[in-house]
């Protein structure tokens, strides 16, 4: 083999490397968002049962006012760009379903 023969080669099977490298990476982008989605999409259906729960309550204490007055305050501030995919807005979305939780289940005293 030549001198240019092996260093096509050796070019040839590095771009190689990078496109299998590229796909993987892809696979474990999609991975990552589908497990992360998941796990959000796990704590807002955790929350809407346990609001639905409070709606069939006969009687809500003035705390659980308050607590539902903070939660429609925060749920009615937020401000995402979700045309734009930014990961500013997930991180946004990320907090407020964690502040929400808070909210809705505050540290026992």
């Amino acid at each position: 083999m030549s001198k240019e023969t092996k260093d096509e080669f050796h070019r040839k099977l590095q771009i190689q490397l990078v496109l299998s490298q590229l796909a993987a990476l892809r696979r474990e982008l999609r991975e990552t968002l589908h497990a992360y989605e998941a796990r959000l999409e796990i704590m807002l259906a955790e929350l809407a049962n346990e609001f639905a729960a409070l709606k069939k309550a006969k009687r809500l204490s003035r705390e659980q006012f308050d607590q539902i007055d903070n939660i429609v305050a925060l749920l009615r501030t937020r401000k995402f760009k979700p045309e734009k995919g930014r990961r500013k807005d997930l991180r946004k979305i990320e907090r407020l379903i964690d502040d929400l939780h808070a909210v809705a289940r505050p540290p026992a005293r």
